[in-house]
This record gives structure tokens, sequence and C-alpha cells, in this order.
């Protein structure tokens, strides 16, 4: 991990202005606001492989993956659990914020080299003190990530296998596909099932016409009422 003079000029860069835009939090901004935001934080480049986050981090700061790809994990026992592949736009670090004694309850590392901009806590304060609309941003973005993690829960503790996969096909489909970029042996692994179990389910649901397969990717065929109304809760 290295902050560097070429990481700093880099929040000056035209594409550091343009993926802190895209973000949930300056979304709809200013290009003149978001541009002074991004020039009061400051970034560090991650190797692949390295940790951004790291559960008990205490540092109170809010990320911008800016470039690369990162892992969120879920210590859980002695292993860990995975939650969510990052792209460039994803916000790091939220749950630390604004909370006494709060750190780190997930760790972050970096899948290829990342490079991420940070606000520290001071510092997001103020600007949105400058700019109410970035805090309505914060809230709406906190809320957003409330009913995801509501849908993950619920993914978890379906009873079936079939019921996992269904609900994380309902909680995560855009334009009725969901994208498995990581491959079907990690997917078990997210849904707290074995490799097996989770192909014969597929095999059970494509030979009933309720899902099709196109490499990394499941196309969802139909999707029952409570499903779907889960999702929309």
């Amino acid at each position: 991990i290295r902050q560097t003079e070429e990481a700093m000029e880099r929040t000056h860069r035209e594409d550091y202005l343009q993926t802190a835009m895209a973000t949930p939090l300056f979304r709809g901004l200013p290009a003149a606001f978001v541009k002074d935001a991004a020039a009061r934080g400051y970034a560090e480049c991650f190797a692949a492989g390295t940790p951004v986050f790291l559960s008990g981090d205490a540092k109170r700061r809010l990320g911008v993956l800016v470039s690369g790809k990162a892992e969120v994990y879920k210590p859980a026992g002695t292993g860990r659990v995975l939650m969510s592949v990052l792209t460039p736009g994803a916000l790091l670090g939220a749950a630390s914020l604004f909370l006494a004694d709060a750190h780190a309850v997930t760790e972050v590392y970096a899948l290829t080299p990342c490079e991420v901009l940070f606000f520290d806590e001071e510092t997001l304060k103020t600007l949105m003190q400058e700019n109410f609309a970035l805090a309505e941003n914060y809230f709406c973005y906190l809320t957003e990530r409330i009913h995801f993690l509501t849908g993950r829960i619920e993914s978890i503790a379906s009873p079936t296998v079939a019921d996992k996969l269904l609900n994380y096909l309902a909680q995560n489909a855009e334009n009725g596909a969901v994208g498995i970029p990581q491959g079907y042996n990690r997917l078990a692994s997210t849904l707290f099932v074995s490799r097996a179990s989770l192909y014969r389910v597929m095999g059970e649901l494509e030979r009933e016409g309720r899902i099709a397969r196109e490499g990394k990717r499941i196309l969802i065929k139909e999707v029952n009422h409570k499903e779907m109304e889960g999702r929309e809760q």
C-alpha cells in the first residue's frame, strides 16, 4: 500500500471526476462541487491481493473505488465469506463513519491493482455542510445498503438450496439476468451451500424452465410472486 505524488495528482484527472460523479455519493451534484471535493480527498494505490480495509480497522474514512476491482469479505469463525465484488464507482467504509468507536466490520481486498480516493470523516462532514444534497445522497445510499443486506440475510436463511438460489437471483437481477463473474464455485460459497448441491438445483430449475445458464450468467425465466415481492420490499 502506498500513497504517491502521482496518485495525489490523479485526484485532479478527468477520469477521477467522472468516476466520482457516477457514485451514489456524488450523483446529480454539480461538476464544480465534485471536482473541488475530489481535490480535498487523497488517493492510495493497492496491489492485487493486498487489504484495503481490515476487520477492526479504526480509520474513519470513506473510499471511492476509482479503478480496478475489490472483494468484500465478512469474517466468519476461522474463515471468511465473500459478500460482494466491487467495481469502479463503488463506495467503501461507510459502516465505520459517524459512530463513536466504530470500526470496519468487513474486509476489503484488492482483486486487481486498485486506486481508491479517500475522504476522512471531518472532510466529509464539511462537504455535507456545504452541500446538503451530498448528505441526502449518503442517506439514500445507506438505505439501499440496508435493503441489499436484508436480502442477503433472507438468502442465507432460506430453508432449501433452491430457495437460497432463487432469492439471490431475485435480489441481484438486472434486466432478468444475474452475472456470476467469479464463477459458480464462488456463488456456492456465497450461498453457504456445496458446489454439488448448487449444480443439482440449477439443473432442476433449468429442466423446470425457471432459469437458463449462459456461461457466467443466469437468466431468470420465471420468478414466483413471493420472490418478486421480497425483492420489492
